[in-house]
């Protein structure tokens, strides 16, 4: 046994938070793409150069929220895990020591 203590409302509301960053990076990312998507105002070269910065800027914008999507959906799994786990457990010393 470590003897790491485990509040588990405070685990609760970690994934109830991280749920909710997630959504507002799907948000995010359905925004993002329609701005990949736009399309240069004419055919003058100050418009195609602004406008292939700009897609280039925003394939990167929605690379790394991809990423960070990835890496917050793995972490919520992993707490939902270990919230399952200690549950399951705290159940199971409660069943086990009933008088």
């Amino acid at each position: 046994m470590s003897g790491t203590k485990v509040d588990l409302d405070t685990l609760r509301a970690a994934i109830k938070e991280y749920e909710s960053i997630y959504l507002d990076l799907e948000k995010a990312h359905t925004t993002g793409d329609a701005l990949v998507k736009v399309e240069a105002a004419g055919e003058d070269r100050p418009s195609v150069v602004y406008n292939n910065w700009a897609l280039t800027a925003g394939a990167a914008h929605q690379k790394s929220n991809d990423e960070l999507r990835k890496v917050l959906r793995t972490r919520i799994l992993n707490l939902k895990a270990t919230l399952a786990q200690y549950e399951t457990t705290e159940q199971g010393n409660k069943d086990t020591f009933k008088p």
